[in-house]
């Protein structure tokens, strides 16, 4: 099996300025270069500097507000064969987008997030809109990764509170893909699990757990490329998905407003810990406590009811996917814990 790992990672301050810098080095001079909506506008001087400094040029530029598959494929067979690689500035949309017209092309992809609301920005996978459904999609990883924590200290706080919360599930995806083995066989990668797992475990030694800290904001973005990278390494999302994101999954169906994906799979992550009996349970919530990820859910709560019913339709939400929902008697402990616990009633309301 042929793995392929970010060629380019850059991630410090004012790192945009420098991505004409980074492509030339790696021989780009002819980019297609894909907006999220409304990001032009904030970023495209910034861009025009750095692009112009080091020759660069952008040969096709979009904006994209879509993620359905129609218009990609529009926008990959519109492209000039001159075309070396595509650059996507902007959030998970978008990144998406490009990540699997670099798969249709063959071409290399350079993510350049504007936020981290979760490990899909180093993914080899693509949630995308077919015919109507969300499907998650393979996709090409990465060729380059480039963040500029200055932008991520200036995003929305609920984006970096989702990408804490997507990373700490790293715990309980990899107890349900060893329990998976125990119950089914299916094989586990321990390679792919050494990775998540240090990913995850270098941001709980942190000491300064601060979000708008540009180091611990360094690590974070980080972390969150070594999942990326596990998933690559075992060819599975195993080692960065489990019960917790099933439950967040069934949640986005169930509930008429939805969190971001980060937070809900957050709040999942504790819920679930606690049915495992999960060596890091108390890690998960000291954690969640420090970076104030629990003191915004609170002020932004889910939906009990819907919460209850997602816990109940998880094990739908994927195929062959043994986790330890799997069990209804697990199913029935967990809503238990989630009507019962006066801690975890925080997060609901």
């Amino acid at each position: 099996m042929e793995i392929s790992i970010p060629t380019l990672l850059r991630i410090k301050p004012n790192a945009i300025y420098k991505i004409g810098k980074y492509l030339r080095k790696e021989r780009v001079t002819r980019i297609a270069l894909f907006f999220g909506y409304g990001l032009k506008e904030k970023f495209s001087e910034q861009l025009t500097i750095s692009f112009d400094s080091s020759e660069i040029d952008v040969v096709y530029e979009d904006s994209v507000d879509t993620n359905e598959i129609k218009a990609l494929f529009k926008s990959a067979f519109s492209l000039p064969s001159s075309v070396q690689a595509i650059v996507a500035i902007g959030g998970g949309k978008v990144i998406d987008y490009c990540k699997y017209i670099a798969f249709v092309l063959q071409k290399p992809m350079i993510s350049v997030p504007t936020s981290i609301s979760n490990d899909g920005f180093a993914s080899p996978s693509a949630s995308l809109l077919v015919y109507g459904k969300r499907r998650t999609q393979k996709a090409r990883i990465p060729f380059g990764v480039v963040i500029d924590t200055e932008i991520i200290k200036k995003s929305p706080e609920p984006y970096t509170y989702s990408g804490i919360g997507d990373l700490i599930s790293k715990y309980t995806a990899n107890f349900d893909w060893k329990l998976a083995h125990r119950m089914t066989q299916e094989p586990v990668n321990d390679f792919a699990a050494l990775i998540s797992s240090n990913a995850v475990d270098i941001m709980v030694n942190y000491p300064k757990k601060d979000i708008k800290d540009l180091e611990f904001l360094r690590l974070i973005c980080g972390c969150l490329v070594m999942s990326g990278v596990a998933m690559e390494v075992c060819g599975s999302s195993r080692p960065a998905s489990g019960s917790e994101h099933l439950v967040s999954h069934a949640y986005d169906m169930i509930a008429s407003s939805n969190s971001l994906h980060g937070i809900q799979v957050g709040v999942a992550t504790y819920a679930v810990s606690w049915l495992q009996n999960n060596y890091f349970h108390d890690t998960i919530k000291s954690v969640l406590e420090e970076t104030g990820f629990v003191n915004y859910v609170r002020q932004n709560p889910l939906n009990k009811e819907c919460f209850i019913e997602a816990i109940k339709q998880a094990h739908l939400v994927k195929e062959n996917y043994y986790t330890i929902l799997s069990d209804k008697n697990n199913v029935e402990k967990l809503i238990e814990f989630v009507k019962e616990d006066k801690y975890f009633n925080k997060f609901l309301s």
